[in-house]
């Protein structure tokens, strides 16, 4: 089981790379549909959003997929204001297992420009390591964009990887992927956030995604969407509590089945 593990991986590595954009748990119990949304996890999702924190805060997801215990995924993003206008981030991700290891690295800057503008860019380090095949490394960069119509409604746009960056590495033929990404986010009151997606993937069809998030209680939030191309599922809650928040997630991903996710953040 262990060898065809690895060889499925394997197959996946050498069709496209695994470049790791893991979300947190917060964003995946809503299918991801996070190119509007704001917060610390939006360094993975959309850098602008990071406009949207008002203190330092870091967080930490783990993912452990349904294909191998041994097959996971950690993260780790912090990000800080810099003065009322300016932002900086740092994420950290890594999947995989002994035999196989993609890593990302990323700091990211957002700037405000008035209330309800914000720009941000993300440069990434990326490092694929295969047992008896090598290691290559690549650098990618992340735009992104946020506006505030109004106190209800924003939009986002974000570019992953948009100069279409490759492993380097002769022995290791991977691409690192592209997309672009638009998105929707609606609050209708305090409690209820609804929010969508639209993603083109270079060499994919068009995805939609759709999530929501309902504050059933001060303390605690229901989470909850779906995506088309292809079908998945996702289901999420949270927990605020005093300066920390604990959010739980599962989400239904076609190539590796059930993954549950579990992250912890701490606002400074």
């Amino acid at each position: 089981m262990h060898k065809l593990l690895f060889c499925f991986i394997f197959f996946l590595s050498l069709q496209q790379a695994v470049a790791q954009n893991n979300q947190g748990a917060v964003f995946a119990g809503m299918s991801n549909a996070s190119a509007a949304q704001k917060g610390v996890w939006s360094l993975n999702a959309n850098p602008a959003g990071i406009s949207g924190i008002k203190s330092p805060q870091i967080a930490l997801n783990h993912a452990v997929h349904q294909l191998s215990n041994e097959l996971s995924e950690q993260n780790l993003v912090f990000a800080l204001p810099i003065g009322s206008r300016d932002f900086a981030g740092l994420s950290i991700n890594r999947f995989g297992l002994s035999e196989y290891n993609d890593i990302k690295v990323g700091v990211g800057f957002a700037k405000k420009f008035g209330e309800a503008l914000s720009i941000g860019l993300k440069g990434n380090f990326h490092q694929l390591s295969i047992s008896n095949y090598g290691r290559s490394a690549s650098f990618s960069l992340d735009l992104g964009a946020n506006y505030q119509l109004s106190k209800e409604i924003g939009i986002g746009l974000y570019l992953h990887n948009p100069t279409v960056q490759n492993y380097s590495s002769k022995t290791l033929k991977t691409q690192l992927p592209s997309s672009l990404a638009l998105g929707l986010a609606y609050e209708p009151s305090d409690k209820i956030v609804l929010s969508s997606t639209l993603v083109k993937d270079f060499d994919e069809k068009l995805d939609l995604k759709f999530g929501l998030t309902y504050h059933l209680l001060e303390v605690l939030s229901l989470r909850g969407g779906i995506s088309a191309k292809p079908f998945q599922q996702s289901c999420g809650l949270g927990l605020k509590l005093k300066k920390f928040n604990v959010d739980m997630a599962l989400a239904n991903q076609y190539q590796l089945g059930y993954t549950p996710q579990f992250g912890l953040s701490y606002a400074f």
